[in-house]
């Protein structure tokens, strides 16, 4: 008869590598992975939170172009509403900013070129287009760089996640209503929203690199961003005669949610989770403003607009590894790499 092992063969069993990556492992709360920190957790927790914001930001910004603001319009609210919102917390942490060098290339990336980018999309093509393509770019371009700079191998579910998501464009692509009022193919904006996204992934992977503080960068980029706008804005396009309440519920929209909530929660889960990790929870953006487009704008996709989503956020989610992307973080972390 095999005799017992004792309790402390037993813990160091438990304790060991092998154990460790095992998907059964559990932590002693018994719901996290064993391999998951309290800031990975965090990280986590944020990532779902910000591809929510980004949702109800996506349905904003389809309000607003369809209530008759210009991108240009929309693009001020952002950034001038973020600023406005946030001016007291920048004039507390005036001491703690990240450097102005810094500060204007993020803005350079996440500033009103973004935003015009973005929302010139939106005249184009419809906000299916919009949650697939800008999130897909910038889950590929953060990751691209993360593998270059970084010289992490691409394993087979990635290559297996890139094609399932090139079928899913494909999808999408084939889907292609008529022109918004004249203003240009459904192909154009489709461009600019590969514009945008590849934008946010270089933002999403400098900031995972430079580590800088979540909520006095995003008041800093805001600022900046309205400082050197607003002139431009007021010499080329003039502001318009809108609604009072239609320029609060952009504000809500562009500033609180879009300038001010999604920005700091995602750079928060960037700094939890490293670039490349976190970009992933930009495949979440579909499916929630697919469903948000429902209560909030009364829109219905179609079968293949459906379809579209589901394969491309499928691919997405494969190609990054969703399920040993944490565990191998936190290896990452403990032979002393903070990047994912």
């Amino acid at each position: 008869m095999t005799r017992p092992r004792s309790w402390a063969a037993i813990t160091r069993v438990a304790g060991s590598p092998s154990a460790r990556r095992s998907p059964l492992a559990i932590s002693p709360r018994g719901i996290w992975p064993a391999a998951m920190t309290d800031r990975q957790a965090q990280g986590v927790a944020l990532g779902f939170l910000a591809a929510l914001s980004w949702g109800v930001y996506n349905v904003g910004a389809e309000i607003g172009q369809a209530s008759g603001f210009r991108p240009a319009d929309l693009a001020l609210l952002r950034y001038g509403g973020a600023a406005l919102l946030m001016a007291p917390l920048l004039f507390l942490a005036r001491h703690r900013l990240p450097p102005l060098r810094r500060v204007a290339v993020l803005a350079l990336m996440v500033g009103p070129l973004f935003a015009l980018a973005f929302n010139e999309g939106f005249q184009r093509a419809p906000l299916s287009h919009a949650v697939v393509i800008g999130p897909g770019m910038s889950m590929l371009v953060a990751n691209l760089l993360d593998r270059w700079t970084g010289g992490q191998r691409l394993g087979w579910r990635r290559f297996l996640g890139i094609a399932v998501l090139i079928g899913g464009l494909l999808i999408i692509a084939s889907d292609a209503p008529a022109a918004r009022a004249g203003r240009g193919s459904v192909l154009a904006g489709d461009l600019f929203f590969v514009l945008s996204g590849s934008l946010w992934g270089v933002y999403v992977f400098t900031m995972g690199r430079w580590k800088l503080p979540a909520v006095e960068t995003t008041a800093a980029i805001a600022t900046l961003a309205t400082l050197v706008y607003l002139p431009l804005y007021l010499w080329i396009w003039g502001w318009p005669a809108m609604a009072p309440a239609l320029w609060a519920e952009q504000v809500f929209y562009q500033g609180a949610v879009g300038g001010c909530l999604a920005f700091v929660i995602f750079a928060a889960a960037v700094i939890r989770l490293g670039a490349g990790r976190a970009a992933l929870f930009s495949a979440l953006v579909p499916g929630s403003a697919v469903l948000l487009a429902i209560p909030l704008a009364g829109q219905w996709p179609n079968a293949t607009q459906w379809a579209g989503v589901a394969v491309t956020t499928l691919g997405l989610m494969i190609s990054l590894d969703l399920r040993r992307g944490l565990p191998e973080g936190q290896q990452a972390c403990s032979r002393g790499r903070g990047t994912a």
